[in-house]
């Protein structure tokens, strides 16, 4: 997955913060105001925009418009684990409490057991696996002809 971002800070040599403008979340929204993003990014404090890690190879500086690129693959397992496993441990749980036959109350709470359990460890790989990561990468340096087309 390619986009255009661009270079906000310079953390070292080999790693820069980029920012990417969320255009796709938030044009489609219908809580957008003015167009200028929509209401819940604005709200959030992002203002339609998010900054992330990124391997700098291509020596990008400060200011720099870039083409960032991602692995659609490794986005994907991210988009699966943050929204399936939820979904996965909640059905396990209230699963876990009918084959037993602990009640109907039970069985909701083991679902949500479930749930948040599965918070717990999306949040501990964020932590552990994912914020060591530079999933990000800066591949080329937008020339200015191309930034005024």
């Amino acid at each position: 997955m390619k986009t255009k971002a661009t270079v906000v800070e310079i953390i070292d040599q080999n790693v820069a913060v980029v920012s990417v403008e969320r255009r796709a979340a938030c044009d489609g929204c219908h809580k957008a105001v003015d167009g200028k993003g929509c209401s819940v990014c604005t709200l959030l404090g992002s203002k339609g925009e998010t900054r992330a890690l990124a391997k700098n190879t291509v020596g990008a500086a400060l200011g720099d418009t870039v083409e960032v690129e991602s692995r659609t693959r490794r986005i994907i397992g991210y988009a699966a684990l943050v929204f399936l496993l939820p979904v996965a441990l909640a059905i396990v749980g209230y699963l876990l409490g009918s084959k037993l036959s602990l009640g109907e109350g039970v069985s909701l709470l083991l679902a949500l057991g479930g749930l948040l359990i599965s918070f717990l460890l999306i949040f501990l790989y964020s932590k552990l696996v994912v914020s060591r990561r530079l999933d990000i990468e800066i591949v080329a340096i937008v020339k200015e002809a191309e930034q005024q087309e």
